[in-house]
């Protein structure tokens, strides 16, 4: 008998939450499945691979979901500048909710695995990449050279990802509020520097 598809997704949400909370190496798969709900077997049978297969189901599951949060801001801001406003509120707010336990839904488990387990980094390149992608469209929509978005998207990631562990570590939003108008601020200069 086949085993319904939503255990795999709840083992893949289940893991993204405790990987970003706890760390790669500090949860365990019976964590896991109890979290998740599913029944014992069902993890081998969607995930052969184990724990490192899972992980990259979690990265790109987590990346994609932020992906999804930062177009739909794209689609929704009146430009970049507005765009990252909207994010690091949002971040804030859900670093706070979780009584800043939580962080970024990727980092933890990459800075865990990348050295080791190659599919796990893969799918966090993908994930910044496609994050940043979405960043430089933005201010590309806007005008800006697409080399030059390009390396403020990633400069973007870069800081958010710094403020993000300041965050965590103060128990604070102060550094993800000063990342913020910081960031807009260079995007909105960025911008006024590439009209005619």
């Amino acid at each position: 008998m086949a085993m319904p598809a939503q255990h795999r997704q709840a083992i893949v949400r289940a893991a993204v939450a405790l990987f970003r909370k706890k760390g790669f190496a500090a949860t365990g798969l019976a964590e896991i499945l109890e979290r998740s709900g599913a029944p014992k077997g069902s993890l081998y049978h969607y995930f052969p691979g184990g724990k490192a297969e899972l992980g990259e189901a979690a990265v790109r599951q987590a990346g994609a979901t932020v992906t999804h949060t930062l177009s739909r801001l794209r689609d929704e801001a009146p430009g970049a500048a507005e765009l990252i406003r909207r994010y690091v509120d949002l971040l804030a707010m859900w670093m706070k909710k979780s009584n800043w336990r939580d962080g970024c839904p990727i980092v933890t488990t990459l800075l865990e695995t990348a050295h080791d387990l190659a599919p796990v980094a893969a799918a966090g390149r993908e994930a910044l990449a496609d994050w940043a992608e979405v960043l430089a469209a933005a201010l590309g929509s806007e005008g800006v050279d697409p080399a030059r978005a390009r390396r403020l998207a990633r400069f973007a990631i870069s800081a958010l990802e710094g403020a993000l562990v300041q965050a965590k570590v103060e128990r604070d939003e102060a550094a993800l509020l000063e990342a913020r108008d910081e960031l807009a601020a260079l995007m909105a200069d960025t911008v006024r520097a590439a009209k005619p």
